[in-house]
């Protein structure tokens, strides 16, 4: 037994100093080297906003299925703008940082900005939109990686260290975020062997020594590490280059609640007299509202295999998210925006009757009192 304890001082204290190592060595300057704006591909003609500022009608979605976040970004520009505007600031190297409503901040970089650019997420007007996507992927993968480290058998003292590295530096979240990048399929789908592979490649460019990358691959073998990135990324398969309509209940509500605060309000359409009086108090309030196509009475219509009205057709979009950009409550009337930015043509703008809203979408997420 003596023995046996004085193995397992020595694994603690090995594992203690390597943690130890790396957490210093990149505290203390040896991080990831940042991109420039030119390096990364970024042209000075590309601006964080356009000549239109932060405007609804300027958020457009690509072609990943990420109306989710776009119908929320557009739902704030619409009613708090200002709230966008606050929440980034240049660096000054091309890199911007997003502070949340929780006050947690991310900082996204040139290379991973382009990204969400050339990988068809965003057609948006300016890079702001980009940004925040950018900001709001790493905010998801790193939470993952913490409760992923929270929840491992690491000892008690490499634990604090790998966790205090995860929540104030960049370099290994930003490894694993292009790692998952590089070679997630379609279907939001990753391989351990070749994320362990692309995770080394990434990690080359840190400066620590190869014993402690190779303690960071190999987390991926323990404490469910793999496996709760893997799940993270099939429920937010669009952060990173994967297309997956939107499902999944509650991901606008979450995208909600990091940009504007946890009172977030759901209301479903069930009764028509509670969801008008609820779009009429998110309209004067300026609150942002989203609406949804999945779990409505189209989308289980579809579902049985049977047709839609054939007014509905013309824009109906199932599984898919729009900006609510009004209520008229005289005429009952709701204003609503594809984020594709069409269909409807010309702009995505569809002003339908309040009885026509209810069965084509679930309900609203809105900002509470």
């Amino acid at each position: 037994m003596a023995r046996r304890g004085r193995y397992l001082l020595r694994v603690v204290i090995a594992r203690f100093t390597l943690k130890k190592s790396f957490y210093f060595a990149v505290v203390g300057g040896l991080a990831l080297a940042e991109l420039s704006p030119a390096r990364a591909g970024l042209a000075p003609s590309d601006k964080l906003y356009s000549d239109a500022g932060v405007r609804p009608e300027i958020v457009r979605q690509g072609t990943l299925g990420s109306c989710y976040f776009h119908s929320v970004v557009a739902a704030f520009a619409n009613t708090r703008p200002d709230i966008l505007e606050k929440m980034i600031s240049a660096n000054g190297d091309g890199t911007y940082s997003v502070t949340f409503a929780d006050g947690a901040k991310e900082k996204s970089y040139p290379e991973d900005i382009i990204f969400a650019r050339t990988s068809g997420y965003d057609r948006s007007d300016g890079l702001w939109v980009a940004v925040l996507f950018r900001a709001y992927a790493q905010s998801v993968l790193r939470a993952t990686i913490l409760k992923a480290v929270e929840d491992s058998s690491l000892f008690p003292m490499v634990k604090k260290y790998a966790e205090d590295f995860i929540k104030t530096n960049d370099p290994l979240l930003l490894a694993y975020d292009r790692a998952i990048r590089s070679q997630v399929d379609q279907a939001g789908n990753i391989d351990r062997k070749e994320l362990e592979a692309k995770l080394k490649e990434q990690l080359s460019a840190i400066s620590v020594p190869d014993s402690v990358k190779d303690s960071l691959v190999g987390m991926l073998e323990s404490g469910g590490l793999f496996d709760a990135i893997s799940n993270m990324v099939k429920e937010n398969g669009e952060l990173f280059g994967a297309y997956r309509a939107v499902g999944q209940g509650g991901i606008v509500e979450r995208v909600m609640q990091v940009f504007g605060g946890e009172n977030v309000l759901t209301v479903p359409n069930q009764d028509e007299s509670e969801t008008a009086r609820a779009l009429t108090v998110a309209t004067l309030d300026h609150r942002p509202v989203v609406a949804c196509t999945a779990g409505s009475q189209y989308y289980k219509l579809k579902a049985s295999g049977k047709m839609l009205p054939s007014d509905v057709q013309a824009w109906y979009v199932n599984a898919h998210c729009y900006t609510v950009l009004g209520y008229d409550p005289d005429g009952r009337v709701v204003t609503v925006r594809n984020p594709w930015g069409e269909h409807p043509d010309p702009d995505g703008v569809l002003k339908l009757p309040l009885q026509s809203f209810m069965p084509a979408y679930r309900g609203i997420a809105t900002l509470g009192p």
